[in-house]
């Protein structure tokens, strides 16, 4: 009986470490980032990316998205205050969203890899310290 009860603990335990264990490769965290962007950001920057000008800025070949810390900021806690994207001013609020890290990572990672623009992958874990990092001039919303 000892040995049964030994073998059920050492199986949920291992379960549940592996449930804590996400190993997502870059490809997935793109793809799924596309589910979130979908669902999300879509309605405001638009299918393609490119937003609608003077209301909701273009993501698409920007050099506004190479800041980790301040876009993780933007999708969580949103902004407010002039932005000025491909030469065009924004002074429009964004809300927050409500996303876990691994879907806020997805979503950044899909942003920065696709519509011409190129940058490493995030992941989750840079998330919970990009929450916890100041950012020169930002506001949130």
């Amino acid at each position: 009986m000892k040995k049964i009860m030994f073998s059920i603990v050492i199986l949920v335990i291992a379960i549940t470490s592996q449930s804590f264990y996400q190993n997502v490769t870059p490809a997935a965290s793109i793809k799924n980032g596309q589910t979130v962007y979908a669902t999300y950001c879509m309605s405001c920057h638009m299918e393609d990316g490119k937003g609608v000008e003077g209301a909701f800025p273009s993501l698409v070949t920007t050099g506004n998205l190479n800041d980790k810390n301040r876009l993780v900021k933007i999708v969580l806690q949103g902004m407010r205050g002039p932005i000025k994207v491909k030469g065009v001013e924004y002074n429009a609020e964004m809300s927050g969203m409500d996303l876990s890290d691994q879907e806020t990572a997805d979503v950044i990672n899909y942003i920065r890899n696709t519509w011409g623009n190129k940058a490493i992958v995030m992941k989750a874990s840079e998330v919970a310290l990009a929450k916890k990092a100041v950012v020169k001039g930002y506001q949130p919303y």
